[in-house]
């Protein structure tokens, strides 16, 4: 099955960016500040025993060990690290249009308190938001989304988006949370505080974004 390419619309919107560099600055400063909240969240459920952890158990240490400033570093890794079901954003239309009585998307356990869990979710959602709206071509790569889940976003509001947090807090989570791989090289080169260190975050990270984004491409949009 072949690989969808890129349209001559994102290819214009890329080199538009290219461009723009204090956009592009712009835009990986908010999903830094996103990184940072959500790797703070991490943080409070690592030292908490009560608190479902999201990621392997291995980590849990580490993570709970890290100091604001290697948090810091590691939310400067360049792709969006929390998920919110981007793959198919479609199936949150269901929770927009009935709200807390829509059953088919089946929560997940929480791992943060209630009202923490809320604000990371709105968080999430709306730099998700800001982030489709400024460049859809740019989102699709820092987010690993598809072109229909894209389109589906698009189509929804600031308010449903509010609605989505207030009714399905459990939603956002950090992404890839089976990929001990990914997270363990994310922390340890936070840690090392290196420059080198960063750069092989970053495309380590991109990388793997990318590899969704592909595999979607490949999978998902001949169906869509």
């Amino acid at each position: 099955m072949q690989t969808s390419s890129s349209s001559p619309s994102e290819g214009a919107e890329y080199a538009g960016w290219r461009r723009e560099p204090r956009i592009l600055t712009q835009v990986l400063d908010a999903v830094s500040a996103l990184n940072s909240q959500l790797l703070d969240a991490l943080g409070d459920s690592a030292r908490s025993d009560a608190a479902e952890f999201p990621l392997h158990e291995s980590l849990r240490g580490r993570v709970a060990r890290l100091t604001l400033e290697e948090r810091r570093r590691a939310a400067r890794c360049g792709v969006f690290l929390a998920d919110a079901n981007f793959v198919d954003f479609s199936c949150w239309s269901e929770v927009v249009l009935q709200g807390e009585s829509a059953l088919s998307v089946q929560p997940l356990v929480p791992w943060l308190p209630i009202e923490e869990s809320r604000s990371l979710s709105q968080s999430a959602l709306l730099v998700a938001w800001y982030l489709i709206q400024a460049s859809p071509a740019v989102a699709r790569v820092l987010l690993g989304m598809s072109a229909s889940g894209v389109a589906a976003y698009r189509e929804l509001g600031v308010g449903d988006l509010a609605q989505i947090a207030r009714c399905r807090p459990d939603c956002v989570r950090p992404r890839w949370p089976h990929r001990l791989d990914v997270w363990a090289q994310l922390i340890e080169d936070a840690i090392r505080a290196e420059a080198q260190a960063s750069r092989s975050t970053t495309l380590r990270c991109l990388e793997v974004s990318a590899g969704d984004l592909k595999w979607l491409s490949a999978y998902v949009e001949p169906f869509a």
